[in-house]
């Protein structure tokens, strides 16, 4: 006893010495002991410590307030185990009569509160917060000594509620600005009754603002850690707008407000080798060297993290303060951009966004790396608060305002674009391996958000396309020097990305006049692969987006030409009627498996065929026709893909080019949007769908020329197989030919598919075994890909006929061969499907089958 009594003494001695040279570890550890097994309450000790000038000396610092934060929470854990140990020591008497250990614990944490009450109000919140952070430790229990945890109940809802007020007394203390209070929590008019000292007025309100901001980022760490442990509600009553501007100006200030590769350009030189070196005693090495060790970077994550639940509390308010709400987290939005746009300034006029790490010399490896982690935690915290912001704004309902869940949408993508040289990183925003999945989650929603808008109020359109417009202009103005630089390329793959989505709400002439001119000098040029494949993506969306538009169009003519012919049935005889489009002619089988209008006549429907779409119509074209620039599109991407084109310029049907599965997307995609653009809005329909054929016969035209020059495996004759290129893309080009099946109207359907079986019959029937050129296996591949097209991927009306044609024509393309090997049981996977198929179906014979279908042509 003696002992416990002369370490008392000895605690208190070195709080009362404000210069004590014992250890700060060796008296955290020693207050932590002295609160849990203080007799008979730690209400005395607790009140000494919060109020001893040990820890009341100025400055505060981070080493000095964690270790205070970090006695009272070890004296938790102190006093819970202390307190597990005496209850196996009791008697079953005193168990029953005496105190639970949730009462008398939670009788301890409320004595240690009522001890740190009234004391200076940062010292307080670093208390509360440990004891805070104790109590949710020993409520979780302690899993490797297997002992439950003790729940202290309304102790603990006591403790968030002084948490709650000294970190509100900070705020009005020391957040300069926040309210009539001073830095130094005197009223401005009591400053003429204070001692002037030396320097001026002005001289001591900036040393005292500095200090203040220096104290309130150390308290606003201290309440990081513990706010997320209080109940939402609670967390209301606090000033949810000044604190959420003192968060982000916290984080801001964390990366030097983006100002930390400022000195980046004049620190980084060029070695002897000719690497990139780094000087360490350079400003950019001293400032990559201090942020590491800043209390506010080491604490970034869980400021972040109470920035986005204050930012996220903001829009969970009543109606009536809502709008304020979205107009402090559209500020403090603008505050990251600023800072995301500073360090992407600084870092494309830095030497080290143009090189790779083989360019940099190994004394600089390190402080290159920092960098990087530097500019991830950036990117880091920005997804953070945005995914939390856009998450709750999902629920805003629309409100006549220019700041909506629209407008912040777009400031995180701003914000998502400046910093798209360090999402490169992470294999930007379309990679479809698992990487950083907040980052595309946050990217897809910002972008459903803005495709939204504010659909009731009639802008679901408007800021789409300013935001679109603006990144291409700004992509446009760049010089060709700087647009071929890493962070550019990246820059331009996230506009790209981000076009893509948008592209069902974006009118035709923002397409035409914009989006356009981003995509085209990039369909031909796989340098940059993403940039490459993102371009075709676009394209892709835009006829996708055509498609769908004529479909709905369609759609919305055949309901109402069925309401207006009710109408007029319940009418007299005697009305007129008069019908604003004229209907569909009804054609028969026979004109269906008619021949079509040649290729030729394509210019009859859309113009001459030229380079770029955009030279014929012109950006100011004002037809009025909302699809002609896609039907002008269609016979360029057709070349494009399949390179039918004089000089061979774009071999994207070639290897290292567009992939198989990508080429069969492309060219469905583009012969659906073709097809559909048969039916004109507002002229007369095409009823041989030149556009779609004209698509289906280029591509034949030019298997044909490949087969007839000898560029690839002819199926018959010698010394055509040494071409192992041209043959590889000959069969990509018949598998592209077979994708496009599913996407033509059923009369041209049929027509290609005699095209393919006539193609397919071609191969010989080599089964032994001395096939060098791999023909039966490609020929393998294009009947399962046939199969596949046409039972997977055709519609209900084009289903039927088509199994139809595949029975009548299945001796011709599944060889005799596999007729013997289907008696014998032993059958393929796509010939073992066909017969299931052809059994469900009851067909018995070719003849009985082409009868059952002469209905539904003719129906047509």
């Amino acid at each position: 006893m003696a002992t416990s009594d002369r370490g008392y003494t000895i605690l208190l001695s070195h709080l009362h010495d404000p210069a004590s040279k014992l250890p700060l570890a060796t008296i955290q550890a020693a207050l932590a002991q002295h609160l849990a097994t203080a007799s008979p309450l730690p209400t005395p000790l607790a009140a000494t410590a919060i109020s001893s000038p040990l820890f009341l000396s100025q400055p505060f610092t981070h080493q000095k307030l964690q270790s205070f934060s970090t006695a009272f929470r070890h004296a938790t854990h102190l006093k819970y185990r202390s307190s597990l140990e005496k209850a196996k020591t009791r008697s079953k008497i005193s168990s029953l009569l005496g105190r639970t250990l949730q009462a008398a614990l939670g009788q301890w944490v409320t004595d240690v509160s009522k001890g740190v009450h009234g004391g200076h109000p940062v010292l307080r919140l670093a208390a509360l917060s440990g004891l805070l952070l104790g109590v949710q430790d020993v409520k979780a229990g302690d899993v490797q000594e297997k002992q439950e945890g003790i729940d202290v109940g309304r102790a603990k809802s006591g403790v968030e509620d002084e948490t709650i007020v000294a970190l509100a007394e900070v705020m009005d203390a020391y957040a300069y600005g926040a309210g009539t209070s001073s830095s130094s929590g005197v009223e401005e008019w009591e400053r003429e009754f204070q001692p002037a000292g030396q320097g001026t007025f002005s001289d001591i309100c900036g040393v005292q603002s500095l200090i203040s901001a220096d104290i309130l980022s150390l308290a606003l760490i201290l309440a990081s850690q513990s706010l997320p442990l209080i109940a939402q509600d609670k967390l209301k009553v606090l000033p949810l707008a000044n604190l959420a501007k003192l968060l982000t100006s916290t984080i801001s200030s964390a990366f030097k407000g983006g100002a930390f590769l400022s000195s980046a350009s004049a620190s980084v030189t060029l070695s002897p080798q000719h690497q990139v070196h780094i000087s360490t005693s350079s400003p950019l090495a001293q400032t990559l060297h201090s942020m590491p060790t800043s209390p506010l970077t080491i604490s970034i994550a869980s400021l972040s993290r109470l920035a986005a639940n204050v930012l996220a509390l903001l829009i969970d308010s009543p109606s009536s303060h809502l709008y304020y709400g979205m107009r402090i987290i559209s500020e403090c939005f603008s505050t990251l951009q600023g800072v995301a746009k500073h360090v992407e300034r600084d870092w494309i006029s830095c030497p080290l966004a143009n090189v790779t790490d083989l360019d940099i010399a190994s004394d600089s490896k390190d402080l290159s790396k920092s960098i990087w982690t530097n500019l991830k935690t950036l990117l880091f915290s920005n997804i953070m608060l945005a995914e939390a912001v856009l998450s709750a704004s999902v629920f805003v309902p629309p409100q006549p305002s220019d700041i909506t869940p629209a407008s912040l949408a777009i400031q995180t993508l701003h914000i998502l674009s400046n910093l798209s040289f360090v999402i490169s990183e992470f294999g930007g925003v379309t990679t479809t391996t698992r990487g950083f999945e907040h980052l595309k989650k946050t990217f897809y929603l910002a972008l459903d958000i803005l495709a939204q808008g504010d659909e009731e109020l009639g802008e679901s359109r408007v800021r789409a396309e300013s935001y679109v417009q603006q990144l291409c202009f700004s992509l446009s103005s760049q010089r060709a020097e700087s647009a071929a630089t890493p962070p550019r390329r990246a820059k331009l793959a996230f506009a790209l990305a981000s076009i893509e989505q948008l592209v069902p709400v974006l009118s035709d002439k923002c397409i035409r006049d914009w989006v356009w001119g981003i995509c085209y000098p990039h369909l031909s040029d796989p340098s940059y692969r993403e940039i490459y494949e993102s371009s075709h993506s676009v394209v892709l969306a835009i006829f996708a987006s055509h498609a769908q538009r004529q479909q709905n169009y369609l759609t919305g003519y055949r309901i109402s030409d069925n309401a207006r012919q009710s109408s007029r049935s319940s009418k007299s005889v005697e009305e007129p009627t008069t019908r604003r489009v004229q209907p569909r002619k009804q054609r028969l089988a026979a004109k269906l498996l008619a021949g079509i209008t040649s290729p030729d006549t394509v210019e009859n429907v859309v113009g001459p065929e030229t380079e770029d779409p955009c030279k014929e119509t012109g950006k100011g074209d004002q037809s009025g026709h909302p699809a002609t620039f896609v039907k002008r599109m269609i016979p360029f991407y057709a070349s494009c893909l399949i390179d039918k084109t004089d000089d061979h310029v774009a071999q994207n049907s070639e290897d290292e080019k567009l992939n198989t599965p990508q080429l069969r997307l492309a060219y469905s995609a583009l012969v659906r949007s073709a097809s559909v653009s048969a039916h004109a809005g507002d002229g007369p329909q095409d009823e041989t769908f030149t556009l779609a054929w004209y698509c289906v016969q280029l591509l034949l035209d030019t298997i044909r020329d490949l087969l007839a020059t000898g560029q690839s495996s002819m199926p018959k004759g010698k010394g055509l197989g040494d071409n192992e290129n041209g043959s590889m893309r000959l069969h990509r080009l018949r598998l592209m030919l077979i994708s496009t099946v599913s996407s033509l109207p059923l009369s041209l359907m049929l027509r290609a598919l005699d095209e393919i079986r006539q193609d397919i019959a071609a191969f010989p029937n080599d089964d032994s075994g001395t096939d060098k050129s791999g023909n039966k296996e490609k020929k393998t591949e294009l009947v399962e890909a046939l199969f596949s097209e046409l039972l997977e991927k055709t519609g209900d009306r084009e289903k039927e006929a088509a199994m139809i044609w595949w029975y009548k024509y299945r001796p011709i393309i599944v060889p005799e061969p596999r007729e013997d090997q289907l008696k014998r049981g032993s059958l393929s996977s796509s010939d073992s499907r066909i017969s299931k198929e052809i059994e469900e179906e009851g067909r018995t014979s070719s003849d009985n089958a082409i009868a059952a279908g002469q209905p539904i042509l003719s129906r047509l």
